[in-house]
């Protein structure tokens, strides 16, 4: 791998990293918006539960008063928040998958985030060491480190020479 590509991935890399936390962070605000709502159903499916038990010792105490016509008022108003707490416990579950489905994906993306941020720090850390090793050649024998520059260059000539040439038996 060249010192062009190493730069190049290491700009992906950065590019990739900056990606990742603006949809991370996006996603944590997602989070925190499903985490509100299933509170809120939790709450009213709670009160509603309490009010329902309510007109339930309301009931009770009725029938032990002798009054049936009141008994029965008051469990068909228990019945009615029943019923309120019923009808939210889908939308309270959709909103339990949705959040644990956004948390795993919170999670996945802040272990791309990691794994990314592990690669660019031995991607610099192998660029270090090979500018390093360019100084210190270039220091101790610039002759020998620019014949090796020149040899590489004629090779790459001769490499882009022999291609020009198959192209030309080819008829390209």
């Amino acid at each position: 791998m060249g010192l062009f590509d190493k730069q190049d991935e290491k700009s992906e890399l950065k590019l990739q990293l900056a990606d990742l936390t603006v949809k991370l962070a996006d996603v944590r605000e997602q989070v925190g918006e499903l985490t509100q709502r299933l509170s809120k159903l939790d709450n009213d499916i709670s009160a509603y539960k309490a009010k329902g038990e309510e007109y339930a010792a309301y009931a009770k105490k009725a029938l032990a008063a002798g009054s049936q016509e009141d008994a029965k008022v008051f469990l068909g108003e228990k019945y009615k928040y029943d019923k309120k707490a019923e009808d939210l416990a889908p939308q309270r579950e959709q909103v339990f998958d949705t959040r644990h489905k956004a948390v795993e994906l919170h999670d996945k993306m802040v272990d791309e985030i990691n794994e990314a941020k592990t690669r660019l720090s031995m991607l610099e850390a192998r660029n270090a060491a090979a500018d390093a090793k360019i100084a210190a050649s270039k220091s101790v024998g610039s002759t020998q480190f620019e014949s090796s520059l020149s040899e590489l260059e004629a090779q790459a000539e001769l490499n882009a020479a022999m291609a020009d040439a198959q192209k030309y038996v080819n008829g390209e």
